[in-house]
């Protein structure tokens, strides 16, 4: 908490001071009027009790003109809470990018439900998720509506765990009947690091590439090339293999692709795996993402002035019960 104008607040002290000095000064009398048995008027019980009254108005009169002036100045010299940002953390994108082909239906739900959580974890990265087979949909683009994207992810776990009667079915919208193959991994990659918006802009990129690498069909690009074009992109891979390929062929090249863009792979028999992607993501990215901190100044004079309000009405009471 700080005070930006506290000049202001002690220039008006001041001010009143000299003020309350000038026309406050007691006037001289010329003579004084000496009145007989005054004593036992002021020994009377209801002069006393008059005169008490009278004393504690007039203290309590004092005391709310001090606490009124005080949260009337503390008003004026703008207290407010300074706020240090650092815009590191607004200039991450993630792209989730998901393998919905024949072989990864038995773990799609539990991908989504993963994604979540994952979700849950980060603070401040833009979200998007990219669904894959025979050919990519963008299923939502980059965001930071973290309510928006747990909505998806929702709708798109509820599809998968009853076969597309509820939620949102993603299977036939990746598989048309116009397009031969499925299982295109690395056209599935290519697709998630085309989705990457922002190109002019310095941004740290990276893709959550959950699949199972069973390549059934004749793709554009093969892994190895998706690779090549995502380390041109400068996009980070963190690959997430289901728990029954942990030792396959598929499993070592979906390691080695990660492990040339500069991520890692995961897999998701681990209960840890989720703490471990946002941490890779949110340690590794945030040194390789440019920016400065900024102040960002929040004025908070609401509570000395509210009291000062308050306080200028008990005073106009006070000042009443004074005069009667």
């Amino acid at each position: 908490m700080v005070l930006m104008f506290w000049w202001l607040a002690l220039i008006l002290l001041v001010l009143a001071a000299a003020g309350v000095f000038l026309f406050r000064r007691p006037k001289a009398t010329a003579s004084s009027l000496a009145v007989a048995h005054s004593g036992r008027m002021t020994s009377l019980p209801g002069f006393r009790r008059a005169m008490r009254r009278r004393l504690i108005t007039s203290v309590a009169f004092l005391g709310v003109i001090v606490l009124t002036g005080i949260s009337t100045l503390a008003g004026i010299a703008r207290p407010a809470w300074i706020e240090t940002v650092n815009p590191e953390k607004k200039l991450r994108d993630v792209m989730l990018c998901l393998d919905v082909s024949g072989s990864m239906l038995g773990y799609d739900a539990d991908l989504l439900e993963a994604y979540q959580e994952l979700v849950d974890r980060f603070d401040g990265e833009r979200i998007g998720m990219t669904v894959f087979n025979a050919t990519a949909v963008s299923a939502f683009p980059l965001t930071d509506d973290y309510d928006m994207v747990q909505n998806f992810l929702s709708e798109a776990e509820e599809g998968f765990r009853t076969w597309g009667a509820e939620g949102t079915d993603y299977s036939w919208s990746t598989s048309p009947p116009n397009i031969g193959g499925s299982s295109l991994i690395g056209d599935g990659l290519v697709s998630c690091v085309d989705n990457f918006d922002r190109q002019d802009e310095t941004r740290s990129r990276s893709i959550v590439f959950a699949t199972d690498n069973m390549l059934a069909g004749e793709p554009l690009f093969d892994l190895n090339e998706a690779a090549d074009i995502a380390v041109d992109a400068n996009v980070r891979v963190y690959s997430l293999s289901p728990p029954s390929i942990l030792t396959t062929t598929q499993t070592k090249e979906l390691r080695s692709v990660s492990d040339r863009t500069g991520g890692k792979q995961f897999d998701m028999g681990s209960a840890s795996t989720i703490d471990r992607i946002v941490d890779e993501i949110q340690s590794q990215e945030a040194e390789n993402t440019p920016g400065r901190s900024h102040t960002i100044v929040h004025d908070m004079p609401a509570v000395p002035l509210g009291l000062a309000v308050f306080g200028l009405a008990g005073v106009f009471v006070l000042a009443w019960r004074t005069k009667s």
